[in-house]
């Protein structure tokens, strides 16, 4: 997974999602009738990640847009940890496709983290709340608008 530097935004590109849009275009035969299906926000190499050893110094809040998979990489460990990763749920939360806060549970803990103090770690979350919110509003998004398809 590629990211960025603490807090900076970083696009993924979704070549699924590409890849879906060219199958489509084509309208070949059973492959017209082909249907999205996108299940997760996290990088197909990160399932290859031994567990263990304590986790790495930072960690990485995802959004999912329209064309990419926003990524904000933030320290998770030391004095900045609490500045850092509200700075990060800020560029997330300030993005022109940033759904708003109501769209999903996961777009509301990024609000909630956004708005929380930078000396006060209280909702700041850890790995696992990170990932659960990026999957929140990645599977939100997803639900939204595969009967558009």
């Amino acid at each position: 997974m590629t990211c960025c530097s603490c807090g900076d935004p970083h696009d993924e590109p979704r070549a699924d999602w590409d890849m879906w849009h060219e199958i489509r275009a084509a309208r070949r035969g059973p492959l017209s009738r082909l249907g999205y299906g996108d299940y997760g926000v996290q990088a197909p190499a990160a399932l290859a990640t031994e567990p263990g050893g304590g986790g790495p110094p930072w960690g990485v809040l995802r959004y999912t847009t329209d064309r990419s998979f926003v990524l904000c990489k933030m320290l998770n460990a030391g004095p900045d940890r609490t500045a850092s990763i509200r700075v990060a749920a800020r560029r997330i939360r300030d993005l022109p496709d940033f759904r708003g806060a109501t769209a999903s549970a996961g777009e509301t803990w990024l609000r909630d983290c956004a708005d929380g103090p930078m000396t006060d770690g209280e909702g700041s979350g850890n790995h696992t709340q990170w990932l659960w919110a990026g999957s929140a509003q990645h599977m939100t998004y997803v639900v939204r608008f595969l009967p558009s398809t």
